[in-house]
């Protein structure tokens, strides 16, 4: 934080400690609600704090849908949710928006992988590389997030729960992962995933002494 006098640099240290501690009691307590017998209630509230800080560690302007999947990708600590399922991704992707030619190199090269086989992103893009030019495969780097567990937890978990009410405690797949199915995403999953972003929007917070490492957060409007 250039331009900061040590006092408010102390401040801001001290105001990012409270909110982090305050955020770390709240989240244990949806594990005392899960053992009460209330898991579709905690649940429902992991899923709110899991898009919250993914909100606030994105720049302003970024979808939801890509704020939670890239967080949960990026720092929900478990490799589940960056496995992408081929033909969901391609169900999911803006095709009407991508480079002229793309649809059709990329239907040809998932039409040769086992049908129902997940694979991991970097797996896929490695698949993709030798096919496709680097200018379509720049492009569809920044949109295979739409393929993932993490966006299927966004658009069936966290949109059924927020704006419907709940759709069930568990989310699964008909797909497999190096011959095994994949597993369900459960709540035990998603806690886990909370704990790991929360620690590392402190640690990107303290280190860099800007809230969720952003020095525009408190104008963004975000929070």
């Amino acid at each position: 934080m250039q331009g900061h006098t040590a006092e408010e640099l102390k401040a801001t240290s001290d105001l990012v400690a409270a909110y982090f501690d305050s955020l770390e009691d709240k989240i244990a307590f949806l594990r005392t609600l899960s053992e009460q017998g209330h898991e579709d209630e905690a649940q429902l509230l992991c899923l709110v704090y899991i898009a919250g800080l993914a909100n606030n560690l994105h720049p302003p302007g970024t979808k939801s849908g890509r704020s939670f999947s890239e967080a949960l990708i990026r720092y929900g600590g478990d490799e589940l949710f960056s496995l992408v399922m081929p033909d969901y991704l391609f169900e999911n992707v803006p095709w009407k928006s991508a480079p002229l030619g793309l649809e059709i190199a990329v239907k040809n090269v998932l039409v040769t992988l086992p049908f129902g086989e997940g694979l991991h992103t970097r797996d896929l893009l490695d698949v993709l590389q030798s096919e496709l030019s680097p200018a379509h495969l720049a492009w569809l780097k920044r949109e295979v997030w739409r393929g993932s567990v993490a966006y299927a937890v966004y658009t069936t978990l966290r949109t059924g729960s927020v704006h419907f009410g709940g759709v069930g405690a568990a989310l699964s797949f008909s797909h497999t992962y190096q011959g095994k199915p994949i597993p369900r995403v459960v709540f035990h999953n998603l806690y886990a995933a909370l704990l790991s972003l929360a620690a590392h929007a402190r640690k990107v917070s303290q280190e860099s002494g800007e809230w969720f490492g952003q020095a525009d957060w408190l104008s963004s409007g975000e929070q």
